[in-house]
């Protein structure tokens, strides 16, 4: 056919899309020209002159006298300014009107409160493409052009986009990028842009299997539950119980929206030992990083995550705990940061909510989101420690989790100590509870000292296991009205809010008997 013969032709071509500094200079010089980019074209505007852009210095002070003049800011310091480009103002937070409003998907909020809109401009929905080409470029050198000969499923939030007042179109950014797909790969896409309209999760699981249960599927992407999901679904369209039996020339894995490694016992049931893995880290507000390599399922863990450091974005990292800032090219192994970003859409030094565990210069793993950690005794768990200790746990127990969450009981009349409840939902049970929850214990105080020492003194008693029905996660999602897509519950949260959600959810669950 006429379109894989082009896609042949321009598939290579996407490495030239994917630069790679290498090197703290090279990473520092490179972040370098893309400040001095983004300071330049933001000065004069609204945002410029809020943030005092107007005032720095063009010559090689810039990064000092960026880190040192301009505060770090959130949501809430750019609020006025995004209002007035979603009521269709121009050059405010970047020239011109803004193409689309991208709806964060509120993951650290426990209610509406979370669902915030990020302005799209051109330059940065260009970011997102060439960023994305790089991804597909990466997995491509892996596995070839055989790819070109099946399909590739992009299993997204629903690519429904809604006019605002203003007519700016708004929804999830999977919609936006969806929409721009280039005509030489829309001949590839799946599930097609009539069933990634759809809102309702389940529907639109229920129509993926259809459509694409006996399609010959290359390439899969999306977040790694969600798609056991729809693995689940298509080897129950087919009558099987692995869905490389289903899709027997699946070649590739492309994974982000949360940590993996808790669910690498599933995914290893469900795909090739030799299938080419590839993590990303996008997020509405820019595309962070990318898989330094593609990995296979044989290994313990991902590779580092590479920053995106001359794709149009300037990357800071605080130092959590401390005082200093650095850039990506000053990252320490093991030091845990918190991401600051500076973008081509007008956020500055914008405080993401992403926590990283630096690698090298450039090189990162995801840490977690700064609210979705547990800390009420003064433990400081954070995320990571969350996934390494489920991952310890169903390593002990031959254990797969669907979901999880940790929540924390409270010291009471009853008892002066506190604990750790682990909200789980497995998709195929643990040997032993007991020894699933010892493991999670244990691995928690090999790991973090404050814990331990917590746990030493009795102010944290052993952690509670709740067993969740099947179906208390997908209930809890869809009351709150974040079913599917790019949604999903928080590792952890600093209070019962989400717990006695979940409890409620779990009572009816039960009654149904333990369907979603």
């Amino acid at each position: 056919m006429l379109h894989r013969s082009v896609a042949r032709l321009l598939l290579p071509l996407l490495s030239l899309v994917d630069r790679r500094p290498k090197g703290a200079a090279a990473i520092a010089a490179a972040q370098a020209r893309i400040l001095r980019r983004i300071v330049t074209q933001a000065a004069p505007l609204a945002v410029g002159r809020h943030f005092a852009l107007d005032r720095l210095p063009r010559d090689h002070r810039l990064t000092e006298a960026f880190r040192t003049q301009v505060p770090v800011s959130s949501y809430g310091d750019h609020a006025a300014l995004i209002a007035r480009v979603g009521g269709g103002e121009r050059d405010v937070l970047f020239r011109g009107a803004a193409l689309a409003l991208a709806q964060t998907s509120g993951t650290t909020s426990a209610g509406k409160a979370g669902e915030r809109y990020i302005p799209q401009s051109k330059a940065l929905l260009d970011h997102h493409a060439r960023c994305g080409a790089a991804a597909l470029s990466r997995i491509a050198a892996c596995t070839g052009s055989g790819l070109l000969d099946g399909q590739m499923m992009m299993l997204g939030g629903s690519t429904a986009l809604t006019p605002n007042a203003h007519g700016i179109p708004s929804g999830d950014l999977s919609g936006i990028t969806a929409m721009r797909i280039p005509g030489w790969l829309q001949p590839y896409y799946e599930p097609g842009l009539e069933i990634a309209l759809e809102a309702d999760w389940e529907r639109k699981l229920a129509l993926i299997a259809k459509r694409c249960a006996n399609r010959d599927v290359r390439l899969v992407s999306g977040i790694p539950s969600w798609c056991l999901m729809l693995f689940e679904r298509i080897c129950q369209e087919r009558g099987l119980t692995r869905l490389r039996t289903a899709w027997p020339e699946l070649k590739a894995f492309i994974h982000g929206g949360h940590a993996i490694t808790p669910f690498l016992a599933g995914l290893r049931e469900h795909l090739a030992p030799e299938t080419a893995m590839l993590e990303v880290y996008p997020a509405s507000e820019a595309f962070i990083g990318i898989s330094a390599r593609p990995w296979q399922l044989d290994e313990k863990a991902p590779p580092p995550l590479e920053l995106l450091t001359d794709q149009g974005i300037y990357l800071e990292f605080a130092e959590e705990g401390g005082e200093r800032v650095v850039g990506a090219a000053g990252l320490e192994a093991g030091g845990l940061y918190r991401l600051l970003l500076t973008t081509p859409a007008g956020l500055v030094r914008y405080q993401l909510g992403d926590l990283v565990m630096g690698v090298a210069p450039g090189q990162v793993h995801f840490a977690g989101r700064v609210k979705a950690r547990i800390s009420v005794f003064g433990e400081h768990v954070e995320g990571v420690h969350l996934d390494g200790a489920l991952v310890a746990a169903c390593a002990a127990t031959r254990a797969q989790v669907a979901h999880y969450h940790v929540a924390p009981v409270l010291p009471s009349a009853a008892s002066t100590s506190g604990r750790h409840e682990w909200w789980v939902e497995f998709s195929k049970p643990p040997t032993d509870l007991r020894t699933f929850t010892a493991t999670l214990d244990h691995h928690l105080r090999s790991q973090v000292l404050d814990y331990d020492a917590h746990r030493a003194g009795h102010q944290l008693l052993a952690p509670e296991l709740v067993v969740a029905p099947t179906g208390t996660f997908h209930r809890y999602l869809a009351a709150t009205g974040k079913l599917g897509g790019q949604h999903k519950v928080p590792q952890a949260w600093n209070d019962r809010t989400i717990a006695d959600g979940l409890d409620r959810c779990s009572h009816l669950a039960a009654a149904v008997g333990a369907t979603p």
